[in-house]
């Protein structure tokens, strides 16, 4: 048996389409988890960008002291061995 050029797009699209549906059906299964990971995110960074600036606001505007800058802080994670 050949199979037609017709036959082979159809069964291309077939499949795209069975996959494309897989996926959604996927996605709105597990939507739940995914919102509360992406919505703690969004806390955690906004959390962070209100105490840079709150860390930025209180600087003393009358002190004597001298201002130092601090090192940055790096996104790489820190290991810790313990023996």
């Amino acid at each position: 048996m050949e199979i037609t050029s017709l036959d082979f797009i159809l069964i291309n699209l077939l499949s795209y389409v069975a996959g494309v549906a897989t996926g959604l059906i996927v996605c709105c299964k597990n939507k739940d988890k995914l919102l509360v990971k992406s919505r703690s995110l969004e806390q955690l960074s906004l959390q962070q960008m209100n105490s840079q600036q709150m860390n930025s606001q209180q600087q003393i505007p009358y002190s004597n002291a001298p201002i130092v800058a601090s090192a940055p802080i790096s996104d790489k994670p820190v290991k810790i061995t313990v023996e």
